[in-house]
């Protein structure tokens, strides 16, 4: 059943229920972000454009360029648009597989400066094709191209995932930011500050509860879980400096990290020393986005 259906007001953006797991945190994100983005172009009294592609996304309104090339695909649009003097919000919505594929064309475009908003769906892993890895994939969770967590053989190396969200700020974004759907009002807060600030960048923290293993009910909490523990540090870096959304608590974190970890089958195979390796890559992260706001910190940060 399309949620549309189920509207009094008929809204398109809410037609992408169709054929999504049960649960999905990638499909509640979408829909979130499709809403702010509707409602904000409807107080301009015009239509935005939307790419995108990714596994919980929806395609029944999304316009695609191909596989990882969504960006490029909006330079060309925005280009032709300012040529004939048209005004529209033009957004990417995609899965964290995009960003590999693709990120020269991610990063070049964004080095263009044109104003544009991309919205990464984060699972860690390329779900709707059998979970393989992505970079995305945190330290020692199993995919299937990892059964063991590790790159190589069985008992090979761990490998840290990469920082998109920082990573543009350097290829010209005016606003970047990681965020989360369990802390709703941070969300909204990021998505519209994204419209604003363009070139802009939000890299969503969506579990996915088919590859990551555990029950539908409990996507929200997971997602709380991976902000609170540290896993997935909350902040935004615009105009005003560089600040973390919510506080790392170095007493609670591994309480929260253990309730985390044990409640995903990905990391079922973790053992002893496995965990003491996580524990220390959040403490690493986290000290960096410490140090982040400190050296880049400025005026009126955001609270989840």
């Amino acid at each position: 059943m399309k949620m549309m259906l189920e509207t009094d007001s008929q809204h398109a953006y809410r037609n992408i229920d169709s054929g999504q797991c049960p649960g999905c945190p990638s499909n509640l994100a979408a829909k979130l972000v499709m809403q702010i983005v509707y409602q904000a172009a409807d107080r301009e009294g015009v239509e935005p454009i939307i790419f995108g592609q990714g596994c919980g996304i929806g395609r029944d309104l999304l316009q695609r360029s191909g596989i990882g090339t969504h960006d490029s695909a909006c330079v060309g649009l925005l280009a032709a648009m300012e040529m004939r003097g048209i005004h529209r919000p033009v957004v990417v919505i995609d899965g964290d597989g995009q960003i590999d594929m693709g990120f020269d064309d991610f990063s070049g475009a964004f080095q263009q400066g044109h104003p544009y908003m991309h919205v990464v769906c984060d699972n860690q892993g390329l779900s709707a094709s059998g979970s393989h890895a992505t970079g995305m994939t945190d330290l020692l969770a199993r995919v299937s191209s990892r059964p063991k967590g590790r790159l190589g053989k069985p008992d090979g190396r761990g490998a840290v995932r990469k920082q998109p969200a920082m990573m543009i700020k350097f290829s010209g974004a005016a606003y970047t930011a990681t965020a989360a759907v369990s802390h709703l009002p941070d969300f909204i807060q990021k998505v519209e500050r994204g419209l604003s600030e363009m070139p802009s960048f939000i890299q969503v923290f969506t579990p996915c509860n088919v590859n990551w293993g555990y029950d539908d009910d409990q996507s929200v909490t997971i997602t709380r879980l991976g902000v609170t523990s540290g896993i997935w540090p909350l902040w935004e870096w615009g105009e005003d400096g560089f600040h973390r959304s919510l506080p790392f608590s170095h007493n609670n974190f591994r309480k929260r990290l253990g309730e985390y970890v044990r409640g995903q089958r990905r990391y079922a195979h973790l053992a002893q020393a496995d965990m003491a390796a996580i524990e220390e890559y959040v403490l690493r992260l986290n000290d960096l986005v410490d140090r982040l706001e400190r050296g880049f910190g400025g005026s009126n940060p955001s609270s989840a």
